[in-house]
């Protein structure tokens, strides 16, 4: 195999050289030339790998080419992310070997949004909940002409809806809801949590997050247990949550 011109200057530029001596200060070695000059010798980094489910870092991890059984450290950084870091190196760093990212719908919290957008929202985005398919009763029978005139009390309120073909009925929007929207990988179970849900004038409706975001510690606990299962009597593997 012939090298190229460049790849022959690159090994010309960064091979000690005859004249040249390696010193070493404070854990760290360099090439220092006959001029007095010094270039650091660095470890060469492990380049990433990059996932997207949890199952993937699994299968990464049973069949990691490592010479020896040095620990992995798997650590949860959130509902969505998951990075593999290697044992501390020579140079005091650790290599991030996989990071595995999680594909997941876009959801807007907090935010009004049209009737029908919020039932096809709901459908696609959310598992079924009992509080999912109440709200999606009244959104789906909304009195088109009667919504401006919901009754507020700050706390809950009440909407006209269809019953039947010809009757009409008030009914109080519930508030709070418990919803499972896909916030997290697929492999572990979609917390649950509690929304406050509002309607305003021209039949629109939003969702607002009303735990403190408390379903991240949820996620994070699932995917523990997930990795639990899956990696278990791999002692060299710490899960850090």
């Amino acid at each position: 195999m012939s090298l190229s011109k460049e790849a022959i200057q690159h090994i010309q530029d960064t091979a000690i050289q005859p004249e040249d001596r390696v010193i070493y200060e404070d854990g760290r070695s360099f090439i220092v030339d006959n001029e007095g000059y010094g270039k650091e010798i660095t470890r060469q980094k492990v380049s990433k790998i990059v996932l997207n489910t949890l199952t993937s870092m699994v299968d990464f991890i049973k069949n990691i080419d490592f010479v020896d059984k040095q620990k992995l450290y798997l650590n949860i950084d959130g509902p969505r992310e998951v990075y593999l870091l290697s044992s501390l190196q020579s140079d005091n760093t650790r290599d991030t070997l996989a990071r595995v990212e999680a594909i997941l719908p876009n959801i807007q919290f907090d935010r009004f949004k049209l009737a029908e957008d919020l039932v096809i929202e709901l459908q696609a985005k959310f598992l079924p909940t009992d509080d999912r398919e109440l709200i999606l009763q009244v959104l789906g029978n909304l009195k088109e002409e009667n919504v401006k005139n919901l009754g507020d009390d700050g706390v809950s309120q009440s909407v006209t809806i269809k019953k039947g073909v010809t009757s009409l009925m008030d009914v109080k929007v519930p508030n709070p809801v418990k919803l499972a929207p896909f916030r997290t990988f697929h492999e572990v179970q979609q917390p649950a949590s509690p929304f406050v849900f509002r309607m305003k004038e021209g039949g629109q409706g939003a969702l607002f997050e009303a735990d403190g975001q408390g379903w991240k510690l949820a996620a994070i606990q699932n995917i523990k247990e997930f990795f639990e299962k899956e990696l278990a009597g791999m002692e060299n593997i710490i899960i850090l949550a």
